[in-house]
C-alpha cells in the first residue's frame, strides 16, 4: 500500500512509481488544473468571494496543495493574472493596422472558447485588497503602453497615453457587454465584423 505524505498526497517514490518525469508531470498538471480553476472563479466571482476551498475543489484535488504551489491566494491569483493570456495574444503587433486586425480576432465572438469569457475580466473585479487591486492596474497600465508602442508613436506622453488607454477600455467594454449583456449585433460579431470599425477607431485614437 503506498505511503501518504504529511499533505496526503501519494509518495511517488514510496508507491514505486518513477520520481523523475512521472512526477514532474502530475505536478504541473495539477498545477495548471489549479490555475484554470483560480482564473474561473476569479472571473466570476472576484478576488474576495473566491476561496481557495473552492479552489481546491474544483480541481479535484487537496487544498494543501495550493499553498505547495501558491503560498497563498494573493499568489494564486498572481499566478492566474501572469498565466492569463495577454489581452491581443501571441506576439504583440507593430503599427496601427496589425493592431486593428488583432482586435477584432481577440474581441470577436467565441474568442477564447478555453475560457469561457474573456480573460480580461479577470482585472475587472474589485477586490477589497490594496496589493491586488494594484496588480489589476499594473496590468492594464502596462497592456496600455504596449499598445502604444504598436501605434507607432514617436512620444509617450500624457495625452498619447490616454488615447492609448481609451482604446484598451473600449476593449474591455466589449468583452463587459458580450459576457454580461449580450447586446447585439455586438454579441454575435465576428472578426471580419469587427475590423472595419475597429480600424477607424484605432487611426483616430492612435493615428
Amino acid at each position: 500500500m503506498a505511503t501518504r505524505k504529511t499533505d496526503g498526497s501519494p509518495d511517488d517514490a514510496a508507491a514505486g512509481q518513477p520520481a523523475g518525469g512521472r512526477r514532474r508531470r502530475d505536478a504541473a498538471a495539477t498545477r495548471e488544473a489549479l490555475l484554470q480553476a483560480a482564473r474561473d472563479r476569479f472571473m466570476r466571482l472576484g478576488y474576495d468571494r473566491t476561496t481557495l476551498r473552492d479552489v481546491a475543489a474544483d480541481a479535484g484535488v487537496n487544498l494543501a496543495l495550493i499553498k505547495r504551489y501558491f503560498d497563498s491566494k494573493e499568489g494564486l491569483f498572481k499566478a492566474a493574472l501572469a498565466g492569463t493570456p495577454r489581452f491581443l495574444g501571441g506576439e504583440f503587433p507593430q503599427d496601427r493596422a496589425a493592431l486593428a486586425e488583432a482586435l477584432s480576432h481577440q474581441l470577436s465572438a467565441g474568442a477564447w472558447p478555453e475560457f469561457g469569457e474573456h480573460p480580461v475580466l479577470l482585472l475587472l473585479r474589485v477586490s477589497g485588497d490594496e496589493r491586488v487591486d494594484s496588480l489589476r492596474r499594473q496590468a492594464l497600465q502596462d497592456f496600455s503602453r504596449r499598445v502604444l508602442e504598436a501605434s507607432g508613436a514617436g512620444r509617450d506622453d500624457d495625452e498619447r497615453l490616454l488615447r492609448a488607454e481609451l482604446l484598451v477600455a473600449l476593449g474591455v467594454g466589449i468583452a463587459v457587454v458580450r459576457s454580461t449583456v449580450g447586446l447585439q449585433p455586438l454579441g454575435d460579431a465576428t472578426s471580419d465584423d469587427l475590423i472595419g470599425p475597429l480600424r477607424d477607431v484605432v487611426d483616430s485614437l492612435l493615428g
